[in-house]
């Protein structure tokens, strides 16, 4: 739905205040909850859920590196953030079908909050089927929930878990499809059940 800005302008509601809280309170229940999905195509105004991920989260204070160019040049302005190396930026979006070819911030023991948030484009976000099955456990989990995810080269799965071992550091991981988001913070312990071909059922 368009809503007017300060100004009287049209815009979609994903670069709007209210929406953005609304989305921002979304995306802090799915880190707190790993493995839980959440659909957003009734805030997303037809835009991807990664932009809108990018609009909650993003402001002039943080960096961006857009791995895969999934971003229009005209985007940028509306984001606010700079534009940065994979190496050194806060945030890293990239389409997760591409094995990753960097190495992301990490943080440090003293300052941990200083790793970078990946937000990784997949097919599909699913709980009963997918090319990938995935068992999360750890904090924020009830014992161990289950999920497959689709379009996401293994390699990530794989980096990301290196990334993470040498807790407190490490990297957050928000992955998203067209139209839903699933946080896998770096406490979350990730354990790859089943890899199926064809999108296999499960």
């Amino acid at each position: 739905m368009l809503k007017q800005d300060l100004l009287g302008a049209q815009i979609d509601s994903i670069w709007m205040a209210d929406t953005q809280q609304i989305l921002f309170n979304s995306l802090m229940q799915a880190v707190s909850r790993p493995g839980r999905m959440d659909n957003w195509s009734e805030c997303l105004d037809n835009n991807p859920a990664y932009l809108a991920v990018l609009s909650t989260l993003l402001d002039g204070e943080v960096t961006l590196a857009d791995v895969d160019g999934l971003l229009t040049e005209s985007t940028w302005p509306l984001l606010q953030a700079q534009k940065s190396t994979t190496e050194q930026a806060n945030y890293v979006l990239c389409d997760a079908t591409k094995a990753p070819t960097f190495s992301p911030k990490l943080g440090t023991l003293s300052s941990p909050d200083f790793a970078a948030t990946l937000v990784l484009k997949v097919a599909s976000l699913d709980k009963e089927q997918g090319n990938i099955h995935l068992k999360l456990t750890g904090p924020g989990v009830n014992n161990e929930t289950e999920a497959f995810v689709s379009g996401i080269d293994q390699a990530w799965l794989e980096h990301r878990n290196e990334w993470c071992s040498a807790f407190p550091m490490g990297i957050d991981c928000i992955l998203v499809d067209d139209t839903q988001i699933m946080a896998l913070p770096r406490t979350t312990k990730i354990e790859v059940l089943d890899v199926f071909e064809n999108g296999g059922l499960s």
